[in-house]
């Protein structure tokens, strides 16, 4: 049997979220909510750090960027992992760690 490195990455473990029905899930819903509607950047960051996901996200999030900066150096696909990139920026994650980044450099 083969498999692809698409098949390995669809199969890792997700991120765990506050368990569906306690408060901890219902502020996370709430703000969750509310950055769809908004997009805005403290809103996400609120809505992961309620979830004490934060961390988590951010590391997959870093780690996927970086993996797409460095196949960048392919011409070829440069626009593809261009696009890919900018898409995890406008994840609810991209914006949390956005709103971090820029309040700490404040």
């Amino acid at each position: 049997m083969v498999l692809d490195t698409k098949t390995i990455m669809m199969h890792k473990e997700p991120i765990k979220v506050p368990e569906k029905g306690t408060y901890k899930w219902q502020l996370f819903k709430q703000w969750t909510d509310e950055f769809r509607s908004t997009h805005a950047d403290h809103v996400a960051y609120i809505a992961l750090h309620l979830a004490g996901v934060l961390d988590p996200c951010r590391q997959k999030l870093n780690t996927l960027v970086q993996k797409h900066t460095q196949q960048l150096r392919d011409s070829a696909q440069a626009n593809r992992h261009s696009r890919a990139i900018e898409r995890l920026q406008n994840t609810m994650t991209g914006a949390a760690v956005s709103y971090e980044t820029n309040f700490w450099h404040q």
